[in-house]
Formats: structure tokens, sequence, C-alpha cells
């Protein structure tokens, strides 16, 4: 490798979601990179509609969940239940 050359490897810390790579601006996830997008900015505006859209839907399925509710039965003991008959 040149010293001139970008190491394709380099991975990027949370505060620098959104790089250039050959011209075209793209914001990077845990999951995969996203993009291309013209500018930085367009690449910007939509990485935080991706979070938002990733909030909502986490928001969305943690209301889907059941709360935890009583049983519909009931523990007895079998000595008590014996007496009453």
């Amino acid at each position: 490798m040149r010293k001139d050359d970008i190491d394709s490897s380099t991975r990027f810390r949370s505060a620098e979601r959104v790089f250039c790579m050959n011209g075209n601006w793209f914001f990077q996830t845990r999951e995969q990179d996203h993009g291309p997008y013209p500018s930085e900015g367009t690449a910007q505006t939509e990485l935080e509609r991706y979070v938002s859209e990733m909030k909502f839907f986490s928001d969305v399925k943690k209301a889907d969940e059941p709360s935890p509710a009583a049983p519909d039965w009931q523990l007895t003991d079998f000595d008590e239940k014996e007496q009453r008959s």
C-alpha cells in the first residue's frame, strides 16, 4: 500500500458517521453503509431521518409487547382443598 492510499479497513467513530468516498457521500450504521448521496448535507439529513425512524420503530415494538399480567390460575394448598370437601 502506498503512503497516499486510504486503508479500506478504517472504521469510523460514531461522530464520523457521514463520510465521503470517491466523491460520493455516505453514512454508516452498524449494519451497513447507506448512500451514495450527492452532498454531505443530504447524507446528514438522511442519517437523521434514519435514526428517527429506528427510534420510532423501537417505540412501536415496545408498545406491541404484552405487559405482564396476573395469571388466570391460582395456586391452592391441596390440604386446604381436601378439608373443604
